[in-house]
């Protein structure tokens, strides 16, 4: 009873960082996918879960963000990493399209595409983004947006924005973690004063 008491409380999920890469795994990924009808957000292990399928989270009542490094986009389209690096934004409209899901390319410039066309590419950002972990932290930004009931492009877009803000406020070269950008989220989504 807990347990159902729980989920009643869940206006989203988030699939992947730490999952682990076991076939009963896939199996699991594959049957929440198909079975919860949350707005998902699908990153790290989740991505790996779907293999060259990215259709699987098509398949889903409910939208789904996938939040893929530039190696993880490749493996989605089975291309090479290196083509989807030299053509970052025509690879993420492709995977927006072939999933049927909002898609937040990471890197440099992140791109978030729509599969009905819409684009975003982020301003800003550091190198301190790349930093283990803090994929992770715009995971749950997501994720905390879609919970809110944002409309999931635009939850994707300000995740974005806010992520890089964050990275930014917390950049100290290369000793920031990934807990760094976390605590620095609340300042960057605040509204400015005046």
């Amino acid at each position: 009873m807990l347990q159902q008491t729980q989920a009643g409380r869940v206006a989203a999920i988030a699939i992947g960082p730490g999952l682990g890469r076991t076939a009963g795994t896939t199996a699991a990924v594959e049957q929440i996918l198909r079975r919860v009808e949350l707005p998902a957000v699908i990153d790290a292990d989740g991505l790996w879960h779907l293999g060259d399928r990215p259709e699987t989270a098509s398949a889903r009542v409910a939208p789904a963000v996938l939040t893929p490094h530039s190696g993880e986009a490749a493996r989605l389209l089975g291309r090479p990493r290196a083509e989807v690096e030299e053509s970052r934004l025509e690879a993420a409209q492709e995977l927006a399209g072939s999933s049927r899901c909002i898609v937040v390319l990471k890197g440099p410039g992140t791109i978030t595409a729509a599969p009905d066309g819409r684009l975003a590419v982020a301003a800003g950002g550091t190198p301190a983004l790349s930093t283990a972990g803090t994929g992770d932290v715009l995971t749950g930004a997501v994720a905390a947006f879609l919970a809110k009931g944002v409309e999931p492009f635009a939850a994707a877009a300000a995740a974005v924005a806010a992520h890089a803000r964050a990275g930014e406020l917390a950049d100290r070269g290369d000793g920031t973690i990934a807990s760094d950008v976390l605590d620095a989220l609340p300042e960057a989504i605040r509204p400015p004063h005046g």
